[in-house]
């Protein structure tokens, strides 16, 4: 009897979305009963590395039937550098329980945040960080294990430029299964940081991947930090969409705290996650198949002659997406965004947008993922024609009634 597959990507736990509500040892068992089965297990304590903890944590994942995929270490625990030689060398040291811990545990990568942003004060940062982090890679790579920096917002790897930076500098230190990246998406927004870059940045060394959510503060309220996915304002199809299109294949390791009724928000976060999970699966024919959600919602504002707004959500589908669809994302974007140089005034952007996006819809006639591109194409053509001849002097007499809503059809 064959094994079932198990899907490329898929939710996963940290134990750090239990804490403080549950110790690290009892969270193998929870997960299980939730339905998890991937984890990650991170260390709390100096006395959560000592060897008879981490024989206790691998019997009890062991027993509840789940896998332990990352170690993930507790930056305060390891300064690397201090004025004090002893503090430093203890931090090694218990590093290297970590490593140890690890392997234990059946762990193939360690999460490792870098040094802090106070660390990166220092005029030679930058030299010492890559020093320190060949020397853990090394100890990682004799344990057969992976060293995975994490994009961190108060840590040395925050923005894409860092991240660029690192990935330049990893090839002397050594391969991708000896040294790579974890990309979070909350700790990307947190930095203001755009996640596709950062992506584009770490791709080829991805080695784990975290997910929860985040809120950025508006009037009347503050940001909201570490997040259930689903729960903030994170671009969720397109960000699934673009970890599967660097190659990663692994757990999405959920680390937004689950609170006081860990059942009902991880139910939420599945009922969010689990179909864009689905809708991932590769289609042979572009025009096969659904919309993503953010197309969806643009479509929506572009009908609601929201072009702007229009234009903000389905940029982030058109990043994500590698396949030859984005191109009719981006050819609605870019006839939305053609109307609202319209509507501002701007004849010659107006005119360049819309040429450009009807092309590009152009090649996706008659209908395509329910879209009816020919209707579109055919109208907004009507438009451009409209705009030109009325040159810049008229525009404001253009007839906004001709303006195309995007019609779906049903397909067969």
């Amino acid at each position: 009897m064959s094994s079932p597959t198990v899907p490329s990507l898929r939710l996963g736990l940290s134990s750090g979305a239990f804490y403080p509500r549950l110790a690290t040892e009892n969270v193998p068992d929870a997960a299980a009963r939730l339905g998890v089965i991937d984890l990650e297990v991170m260390l709390q304590t100096r006395g959560e590395h000592e060897l008879a903890f981490i024989k206790q944590v691998a019997t009890n994942s062991r027993d509840a039937g789940v896998t332990v995929h990352a170690l993930h270490t507790l930056q305060s625990l390891h300064p690397f550098i201090t004025p004090y030689p002893r503090r430093t060398k203890e931090a090694y040291d218990l590093f290297a329980q970590a490593i140890d811990a690890a392997v234990t545990l059946g762990a193939r990568r360690i999460v490792w945040h870098g040094l802090t942003r106070k660390d990166a004060e220092a005029p030679d940062a930058w030299e010492r960080f890559i020093v320190i982090a060949a020397d853990l890679s090394i100890a990682c790579r004799d344990a057969g294990i992976t060293l995975a920096v994490e994009n961190v917002s108060w840590c040395i790897v925050a923005s894409v430029r860092e991240a660029m930076l690192l990935a330049s500098r990893l090839p002397e230190i050594g391969p991708p299964d000896q040294i790579g990246f974890v990309f979070d998406t909350f700790q990307a927004a947190e930095a203001e940081a755009n996640p596709f870059m950062m992506l584009a940045a770490m791709e080829g060394r991805i080695a784990h991947v975290h997910i929860s959510d985040f809120r950025a503060a508006t009037p009347g309220a503050t940001r909201q930090r570490h997040l259930p996915a689903g729960d903030g304002d994170l671009p969720w199809s397109a960000l699934l969409r673009a970890v599967a299109n660097t190659g990663y294949s692994g757990p999405l390791i959920s680390e937004g705290r689950l609170g006081d009724d860990p059942a009902v928000t991880l139910a939420r976060i599945r009922d969010r996650i689990d179909p864009l999970l689905a809708s991932l699966a590769n289609e042979g024919d572009p025009c096969a198949g659904t919309l993503p959600p953010g197309v969806l919602e643009g479509v929506r504002l572009f009908n609601a002659r929201q072009f702007y707004e229009c234009h903000e959500e389905i940029e982030h589908e058109w990043h994500a997406e590698r396949g030859p669809i984005r191109r009719l994302y981006q050819g609605i974007l870019q006839i939305g965004v053609g109307f609202h140089h319209a509507r501002s005034g701007n004849h010659r952007g107006a005119i360049l947008l819309l040429t450009d996006g009807i092309d590009k819809t152009a090649c996706f006639l008659p209908v395509c993922r329910g879209v009816d591109t020919g209707r579109l194409v055919a109208e907004s053509q009507s438009c451009l024609d409209q705009i030109v001849a009325l040159g810049p002097d008229r525009l404001a007499e253009f007839d906004w009634d001709t303006v195309p809503f995007v019609t779906m059809v049903e397909t067969v």
